[in-house]
C-alpha cells in the first residue's frame, strides 16, 4: 500500500514515509478488528437496554452514559456502558458503575449483587452530595 491513496494535503504535511506507515497501521487494524456481523447492537440500543434495567431495578435517577466498544478476551465484542447518578436540579453528577452489553446478542452482563453494588455507590453519592456543607 502506498500513502498515494491518502489527500495529497496529508501527504505533504506528514510525508510519504509517515503517510505510508500511516496507511500500514490503519489497515492492520481493520484487519484485526472485522467487526462486521459480530456487531449487531448498536451503542445506541445498549443505552437505552441499560437505562430500562435501571429503570426497572435500581432507580429512576440512573441513566446510562455514552458506551465504549471494547473486545473481551475470547475475541467477542461487548459495550462497556458507565452509569451515572443524576438529579432533576443539577443533571449529572456522576458515575457509579458500568455494565457491557453483548454487541451480537444484546444481553447484559449483570447479577443481583452488580446491581446492589450500583445502588450502594449511588446512595454513598446522593448523601454526600445532598448533605449541607458543614
Amino acid at each position: 500500500m502506498e500513502a498515494m491513496g491518502l489527500p495529497e494535503t496529508i501527504v505533504r504535511a506528514w510525508g510519504s514515509e509517515v503517510a505510508t506507515d500511516f496507511l500500514h497501521w490503519i489497515e492492520e487494524r481493520m484487519t484485526l478488528t472485522r467487526f462486521g456481523p459480530q456487531i449487531q447492537i448498536s451503542a445506541f440500543v445498549a443505552r437505552q437496554q441499560v437505562n430500562v434495567l435501571m429503570l426497572e431495578q435500581v432507580s429512576n435517577l440512573l441513566l446510562a452514559g455514552e458506551p465504549r466498544l471494547v473486545q473481551d478476551p475470547a475475541g467477542g465484542w461487548r459495550w462497556r456502558v458507565p452509569v451515572d447518578l443524576t438529579f432533576p436540579t443539577r443533571g449529572r453528577v456522576g458515575k457509579v458503575g458500568e455494565l457491557e452489553v453483548d454487541a451480537h446478542y444484546g444481553g447484559i452482563a449483570y447479577d443481583d449483587a452488580s446491581l446492589a453494588r450500583i445502588a450502594h455507590v449511588a446512595a454513598q453519592l446522593a448523601q454526600q452530595i445532598l448533605e449541607p456543607a458543614a
